[in-house]
């Protein structure tokens, strides 16, 4: 999800808000990126970019030769056409190369809601692993079940993580699916190849 711009002047991630935030700047005609929208431009523009306002080539003002997406991070995505007849448009195809460069860059970072579920299930199936200080604490130390536990969670990571690749194959590349798995994309690429065609049939 993405947060517009509100009281930001960009585009906001919700995982993320120092880092990354979105931007859409002209390029001017020396190639040279436009500097990005003040908080006088965006009234002017009525809450939008003001590109279309700045850099149209109307009345002696500069005329932009394209428009891009840039990130508070230093990513700076592809040179597009600046449409005129048609900002929002424009726009969104920017907003949806941000938003790609920003998931790919939190690839490996848990969103907080994700992270405290995590620490919530290590400490309780940790404390669950320990051996009892006193006989009155064996229904609070239960290794048995601990490792049953781990077992379980084991297998269903594997399901989810292979539901998350085939997911992810609609829009990410290899390269960007092996970030996230800590490894490189062809070992990425030979694994999950294998796992779609064994479960293709189940699919189908």
């Amino acid at each position: 999800m993405i947060e517009s711009k509100g009281t930001n002047m960009g585009w906001i991630h919700q995982d993320d808000e120092s880092d990354h935030e979105g931007f859409v700047v002209a390029v001017l005609p020396d190639g040279t990126d436009a500097p990005r929208d003040t908080w006088e431009d965006m009234q002017e523009a009525e809450g939008c970019w003001a590109w279309s306002l700045k850099y149209d080539g109307a009345h002696d003002r500069p005329l932009a030769v394209g428009i891009r997406a840039i990130c508070l991070c230093g990513w700076r995505g592809p040179r597009q056409r600046a449409d005129f007849t048609d900002p929002p448009a424009a726009e969104e195809s920017l907003r949806k190369q941000w938003y790609h460069h920003a998931e790919v860059s939190l690839s490996r970072t848990l969103p907080p809601r994700i992270q405290a579920l995590f620490d919530d299930l290590e400490e309780t199936l940790l404390g669950m692993a320990m051996p009892p200080a006193r006989p009155d604490e064996l229904d609070d130390t239960r290794p048995l079940i601990a490792i049953y536990a781990a077992t379980l969670l084991r297998a269903h990571a594997e399901r989810w993580q292979e539901t998350a690749v085939r997911a992810a194959r609609a829009d990410y590349s290899w390269e960007e699916i092996a970030r996230p798995l800590g490894t490189t994309k062809q070992s990425a690429h030979e694994r999950f190849r294998e796992s779609r065609q064994h479960t293709a049939p189940q699919e189908a």
